[in-house]
């Protein structure tokens, strides 16, 4: 990474970028048969998104327009993990780019079975390699969304994309767990936030920290889950399952 100590950034390297899940639909939200809407204005129907299960090779291009999806307003990703469950509060007026992106990922299954790869202490817990080489070789390259506009500052709880540079966010976030507002001026823009204390709880005490920031992530997307993190890592903690809410359309 571009991350020779805490102050200079969370990098996703250059050379890699960077649930079986439902979705939790209110009565406001698209039901199942109904399309989702792109930030293009074509619609998707959710029949067609990825779900956990499928084969790899199944999950949608960064091009296609399962990965366009136009974010709700508000909405909450529930996340279920091996050490318990929490739920991001997702702002689209924060970051109208970086919320369009994660909802498109969580909205297909992207997170499921991905492992909170580093722990930097009092800093950051990131995540967001899914473990599946050609899913993530794909997003490795090419994916990469358009910067947002600070708005937020990085205090505690709040979840931001990880970058190597401008213009480089694709799949991989980060949470805050301490106040890190010398982030803000370095194109680290918060697009939501824990939902309660409990939830940065979870991420500073139950979230294992033993393996600190010792995974390569080269190595996590050329030979993924399987063959790397549940080898070299056993005991790291993962994402289960995740789902969305709707609160504002």
């Amino acid at each position: 990474w571009k991350m020779a100590m805490k102050k200079i950034a969370i990098c996703a390297a250059a050379a890699c970028m960077c649930l079986v899940g439902a979705i939790l639909l209110t009565t406001s939200a698209p039901t199942p048969m109904e399309a989702l809407q792109t930030t293009t204005g074509a619609s998707v129907a959710t029949t067609s998104l990825y779900k956990t299960g499928q084969p790899s090779t199944d999950f949608p291009k960064p091009t296609s327009l399962a990965m366009k999806l136009k974010s709700p307003t508000l909405w909450k990703a529930h996340m279920t993990t091996n050490v318990g469950p929490f739920t991001v509060l997702v702002h689209r007026d924060w970051s109208p780019n970086g919320a369009d992106r994660f909802y498109s990922l969580v909205m297909n299954d992207f997170y499921d079975n991905a492992r909170f790869f580093r722990y930097a202490d009092n800093f950051v817990v990131q995540w967001g390699l899914k473990g599946e080489p050609h899913i993530d070789e794909m997003y490795e390259n090419g994916a990469n969304i358009k910067d947002d506009p600070a708005k937020k500052t990085n205090s505690a709880g709040r979840i931001t994309f990880a970058t190597s540079g401008p213009d480089t966010r694709s799949t991989q976030v980060f949470v805050n767990v301490a106040d890190n507002t010398f982030l803000d001026d370095q194109g680290f823009t918060p697009f939501g936030e824990l939902a309660s204390a409990d939830d940065l709880d979870l991420f500073k005490h139950k979230i294992n920290a033993e393996y600190g920031e010792k995974a390569n992530q080269n190595k996590i997307i050329n030979e993924g889950n399987s063959l790397y993190l549940q080898k070299a890592f056993p005991h790291m903690s993962y994402i289960k399952a995740e789902k969305v809410e709707v609160v504002t359309p």
